[in-house]
């Protein structure tokens, strides 16, 4: 019973985490939308949060499934969707990384400074 509670606790902040993904998404997307000039940087960093979203929702899903599943299938049907998000998110948070490398070398080479997400 007490794993049961800590699973549930996890699975708490994991949707949690999801929401707040979410609202990032929305914000990068947005100041894309209203960005004058857009770099591939900028474009980077977007498609990585929409990655990171996609990821973080099929980890949310598979970790809320391995809490109510019923059997052993379904359990390691929802581990796998929960490892497929976790790698989605890793895959996003380079992406990420190489598009806010691109804008802070953008930075420093025009002296324009712009807000990486």
């Amino acid at each position: 019973e007490l794993k049961l509670k800590f699973e549930n606790v996890i699975a708490t902040g994991v949707w949690i985490k999801t929401v707040g993904q979410i609202i990032e998404t929305i914000g990068v997307s947005n100041l894309y939308l209203i960005n004058e000039d857009p770099t591939s940087g900028d474009e980077k960093v977007l498609s990585a949060v929409w990655i990171e979203t996609v990821g973080q929702f099929l980890q949310t899903i598979g970790v809320s499934q391995q809490i109510s599943a019923t059997n052993e299938q379904i359990t390691f049907q929802a581990q796998e969707l929960e490892i497929i998000g976790v790698s989605l998110k890793s895959l996003a948070h380079a992406i990420e990384a190489i598009g806010g490398i691109e804008i802070l070398q953008e930075e420093k080479r025009t002296d324009i400074m712009d807000f990486i997400p």
